[in-house]
């Protein structure tokens, strides 16, 4: 109980990070994420768009404060992740200048790999099928529904990129259905 309670003063701390928000979660599904993004009129495939893994995930994101939207995390053409310290993807900004975000500085330590083994893509997963130019996760939930707009708007003008080969996805950080949680957790996340 206390790995959530942590979990979830996170969470809060870190949505607080770009604007005061009123949480609360749903249990979700893929169909559910269907419908919002079909009603946002976002064009996407499923290939691009992947779910927590799990309720232990989630709880790991909320303590490293990556249950954020927006945001989005850039890994170059070898998976590391680049260290870009936020520079034009927080709270609202747009993002510009991938060149430059691709010289910047990387970290070794952190393979996108590694990173694909906490979701679930809800298409194929094809992510190293291919080599890429730049990889790009962006953060969205429907809890976060005000704050979804930038996310998909990111999504839009990647995916309209004819400059680079990149692959982004839309990680959904939703409580998922497919998580099986206990009744206990259900109460404590309000679900």
């Amino acid at each position: 109980m206390k790995f959530f309670l942590a979990t979830i003063v996170s969470f809060f701390s870190s949505i607080a990070i770009c604007q005061k928000v009123d949480i609360e979660f749903k249990i979700e599904n893929q169909n559910s994420l269907i419908e919002y993004l079909d009603r946002k009129k976002v064009d996407y495939t499923l290939d691009d768009v992947a779910i927590l893994k799990d309720i232990k995930v989630f709880g790991d994101y909320g303590k490293t404060e990556r249950l954020v939207v927006p945001e989005a995390y850039f890994f170059n053409k070898e998976g590391f992740l680049i260290k870009n310290k936020k520079k034009g993807i927080s709270c609202g900004a747009t993002i510009k200048d991938l060149s430059k975000i691709l010289k910047s500085k990387y970290d070794s330590n952190q393979k996108i790999t590694t990173w694909m083994n906490d979701f679930k893509i809800l298409g194929k997963n094809d992510l190293l099928s291919e080599d890429y130019d730049i990889y790009i996760l962006i953060n969205w939930a429907i809890f976060l529904d005000s704050n979804n707009e930038i996310s998909f708007n990111w999504y839009k003008s990647l995916k309209s990129n004819k400059d680079l080969k990149i692959k982004v996805i839309l990680i959904n950080l939703d409580v998922q259905e497919s998580w099986n949680l206990t009744e206990g957790q259900k109460i404590f996340l309000g679900v």
